[in-house]
């Protein structure tokens, strides 16, 4: 089973959107998946999956183990299944975490293809206990930004920190990457300066795996995902190192500095 964490240290990005749309265009070609919401504070895979509300939690009490729901054929986890969808969770972080481990060790999965992990934002110390649970058993990330500047420069904070916990990068989808109105008219939505992150992913060795437009149709949304879960079996994960890391730091500091001149 190939475990996926889908990653962003910037919020909002569409981490869970693409969680889902990638597991359906996975199951699309014929794999099964799985998808586990790690989100602890904010968990909305069930939203992401267009159920109206968390199914209800369920447990294999004599093997000790948490049993995934599913939905048309994915198999999925989120701990809105036990506490709901509307209270503030003000878990304390050891509580955070030993959830986070429970979940990511005590269920009851079938046999899967692939397993995708739907992560919250931050470099939190939740964040660095998920990726040392998942040490040693993880595929790689896929890093979900929007070709921002503003996102850019999270980017490069979200590639350092992979860096450091040693996790290989599968690749980068640049979701939002552009707005596509029903009539086929493209257009940049954002006040933002567009960055081209495929020549950022290009000239870093690091994988373009698809960009996602903003679109009402969930048809070319599939064509999209379909596209990015063909490329994902050519593709070998890649452990960065410090001058890739480098490079793509003065390459995003400089686009910075020119969005910052053209706002003046």
């Amino acid at each position: 089973m190939r475990r996926i964490i889908v990653s962003s240290l910037k919020g909002g990005t569409g981490k869970t959107s693409t969680a889902v749309n990638l597991g359906k265009a996975l199951q699309r070609a014929g794999h099964r998946v799985g998808l586990l919401d790690v989100d602890l504070v904010a968990p909305t895979l069930h939203k992401a999956l267009g159920l109206t509300e968390p199914p209800q939690w369920d447990l294999n009490s004599a093997a000790a183990k948490l049993i995934p729901f599913e939905v048309d054929g994915l198999y999925a986890l989120t701990v809105a299944s036990h506490y709901g969808e509307s209270p503030a969770v003000l878990w304390d972080e050891p509580t955070l975490i030993r959830a986070m481990q429970e979940l990511t060790r005590d269920v009851q999965w079938p046999d899967l293809d692939y397993l995708i992990l739907d992560s919250p934002p931050s470099s939190s110390g939740f964040m660095q206990a998920l990726y040392d649970a998942v040490a040693g058993d993880i595929y790689g990330v896929i890093l979900v930004f929007q070709p921002t500047d503003i996102a850019a420069a999270d980017l490069v904070r979200t590639l350092d920190f992979i860096k450091i916990k040693k996790v290989p990068v599968i690749g980068l989808i640049s979701n939002m990457a552009y707005c596509l109105s029903p009539s086929g008219e493209k257009f940049w939505p954002f006040i933002s300066p567009k960055v081209e992150l495929g020549v950022v992913c290009e000239e870093n060795g690091i994988a373009l795996l698809g960009e996602v437009p903003l679109t009402p149709s969930q048809d070319i949304i599939n064509l999209e995902f379909d596209g990015i879960a063909t490329r994902l079996d050519g593709i070998k994960p890649l452990i960065l190192q410090d001058s890739m890391l480098k490079k793509l730091y003065k390459k995003v500091a400089k686009g910075a500095v020119k969005a910052m001149v053209r706002r003046m």
